[in-house]
């Protein structure tokens, strides 16, 4: 695949611009997304830069300036600079896969039954499914679904429901002809059921009518196996860094 990386990366540090309501800066070989909020998931810097004083600069030291729990995602030639994260106290918790969807994937005989967009007074049952699914606090799940996703084309967010009520959601960014994947959740009680293939067929299709190219994602290892289906394709894994007990809340 003739994947430029080093865009991708950027088209992903770009698309947060969705939850990053207190610090978001985008640049070549770092990006920095930081909701203020008390979830990791929704402070996050990502450094492909091999050089440890662009990562101790404008990566380790914001976050640590913004005094909450967060994470650090080294890239490519930024796993160069792991010593450093090491020397200041932080470890290593994973890594998950950078996934894009380079071409329109074949979803006419998905059931896309129960799922639509969003309005404004079903923010509250989407936030509250992302609370139970990844034990968000509720500050960190209206950064996650934010009121501004309702009425724009190029942020978005979705619902699937069964027999009248929310069961996943996920929220669409349009970056550079790409759809970005955040927060997708099904309550765990509903899982194995469709749900999660219904809601993102239907969001895809919606935005590759409308032009879209591709998509794109930061997956989590329980939607890998998903994603994978629909066409998505690991393009690199990212160490995922954060200190012990900011860690340690997270799990």
């Amino acid at each position: 695949m003739g994947i430029d990386r080093p865009e991708l990366r950027r088209v992903l540090g770009t698309s947060a611009r969705l939850w990053a309501h207190t610090h978001h800066d985008v640049h070549t070989d770092w990006w920095l997304a930081l909701s203020g909020e008390s979830n990791l998931n929704y402070n996050v810097a990502c450094c492909a830069s091999s050089t440890s004083g662009v990562l101790t600069a404008c990566c380790l030291e914001p976050v640590l300036q913004l005094g909450k729990p967060a994470i650090i995602m080294l890239a490519g030639p930024g796993l160069a600079t792991a010593h450093s994260l090491v020397q200041a106290g932080w470890a290593c918790i994973g890594a998950l896969p950078l996934m894009a969807l380079i071409q329109r994937p074949v979803l006419e005989h998905v059931d896309r039954s129960g799922v639509r967009p969003l309005e404004q007074d079903d923010l509250s049952a989407a936030r509250k499914i992302l609370e139970r699914s990844y034990a968000l606090d509720p500050g960190s799940s209206v950064a996650a679904i934010p009121d501004g996703v309702v009425g724009r084309s190029d942020i978005g967010a979705w619902g699937v429901h069964k027999d009248g009520r929310m069961v996943g959601c996920l929220t669409t960014v349009i970056e550079s002809g790409f759809v970005v994947i955040w927060s997708m959740a099904v309550l765990p009680q509903q899982q194995g059921r469709g749900h999660g293939r219904r809601l993102l067929s239907r969001a895809l299709s919606s935005h590759f009518d409308r032009g879209a190219h591709g998509s794109l994602l930061h997956s989590s290892a329980v939607g890998e196996r998903l994603y994978r289906s629909f066409g998505y394709e690991p393009i690199e894994y990212w160490q995922l860094w954060s200190r012990p007990r900011w860690a340690l809340g997270r799990a």
